[in-house]
């Protein structure tokens, strides 16, 4: 179905991901797109790092819009293409880590446990969904779809997808009215849920007698320093740095928001959140998270889930992160904990940008 393309393009990508990070853990490198050394390149500055060469020669279209970051041992390089640290992107399911951080907090503050029922938390009746555990739904093995399957829905999303429009404007209202007439269907290996990530994200902040915007901010946003990212939940929120997305031709696409679908993708953050994040996971205060340890298979025998975040965990590396989708940017956040080493990207247009992610983060780790 048209409207579900994106998410599926972002379940996909997980698995692409963490096949690269295999590639990675056997080789050590990976292709690179360009030179980045610069030579042969008469036209490049001597003073410009190869991670500069490298991005500038990436992002070639005058549309594109992106930033990057690499941390090794404690220090920070970042680099902007056509943007600057006050610059926003969507950063997609990235959001979904922050919801499963909320997970691990909730259940150390005896708010909740992982194996208490969704139906505990939200007014589901004796929906289906009502009986599915919280880990369950962090660990994308609660039986739920992608996104609803209700054919009023599907079509509304279609459209508006369709149109280069937001298809997730549902209500947190329309959300809960849409889990209980929903199906739930058992499977043996994980289901990549966009759905799923949005209840769990509510539920918690039911259980702390709060709404999702309050919680994320509360608990991650302010203890973390992502001092500007925002969740977006209606279109006059949009921050006023927004890259503005863009299609394959160079298109504008609108803006992305949602209340209902909120914790599974709402988040606009600049790169220096991006960084904050990372940094509370390589050593501060999410580097003892139990969001981030395996919880639960994942596609293959060398892939694990945390509490969202998805891990490699084939030796000698041992790689978590997440990429991110939206219909106009792409995202990508990936650390390698036990070398002290993060890398990021984010960009406003319709590109792969997991290589590149990788080949920063790998070619940091060579360098020592």
């Amino acid at each position: 179905m048209p409207a579900r393309l994106v998410s599926i393009r972002d379940a996909r990508r997980v698995a692409i991901l963490l096949a690269g990070l295999l590639a990675v853990s056997l080789t050590g490198c990976i292709a690179p797109v360009g030179d980045p050394s610069g030579a042969g390149a008469g036209t490049e500055s001597p003073v410009e790092s190869s991670l500069e060469s490298d991005v500038r020669r990436s992002f070639t279209n005058d549309y594109e819009r992106a930033a990057v970051a690499v941390i090794e041992d404690g220090e920070v390089s970042t680099v902007y293409e056509r943007s600057d640290a006050g610059t926003f992107f969507e950063i997609g399911a990235i959001t979904k880590v922050l919801t499963g951080e909320l997970l691990a907090i909730a259940i150390e503050r005896g708010e909740v446990a992982a194996d208490d029922p969704l139906g505990a938390y939200l007014p589901l009746g004796d929906a289906p969904a009502a009986s599915v555990t919280l880990e369950s739904l962090a660990t994308h093995r609660s039986g739920l779809p992608l996104e609803p399957t209700d054919p009023a829905w599907v079509a509304e999303a279609t459209a508006e997808f369709e149109a280069g429009r937001n298809p997730y404007a549902a209500s947190l209202e329309e959300v809960l009215a849409l889990a209980r007439v929903e199906p739930v269907v058992p499977s043996e290996g994980p289901v990549y849920s966009n759905f799923g990530a949005a209840l769990l994200g509510h539920a918690l902040a039911a259980a702390a007698g709060t709404e999702y915007r309050a919680l994320i901010a509360d608990r991650v946003f302010e203890p973390l320093g992502m001092d500007d990212a925002v969740l977006v939940t209606t279109p006059d929120e949009v921050p006023d740095g927004h890259a503005g997305g863009t299609d394959v031709s160079g298109d504008p696409i609108g803006p992305w928001w949602s209340e209902g679908f909120a914790p599974a993708g709402a988040v606009h953050a600049t790169l220096d959140d991006l960084v904050a994040l990372a940094q509370a996971v390589l050593d501060g205060p999410l580097s003892d998270s139990a969001a981030l340890e395996p919880v639960a298979p994942g596609y293959d025998r060398f892939e694990h889930i945390g509490y969202f975040w998805w891990i490699s965990a084939e030796r000698p590396r041992i790689i978590t992160g997440h990429p991110g989708e939206t219909g106009g940017f792409r995202s990508a956040l990936m650390i390698d904990r036990d070398a002290g080493i993060a890398s990021i990207v984010l960009a406003n247009s319709q590109r792969d940008i997991d290589e590149l992610a990788l080949r920063y983060l790998v070619e940091a780790d060579n360098e020592d």
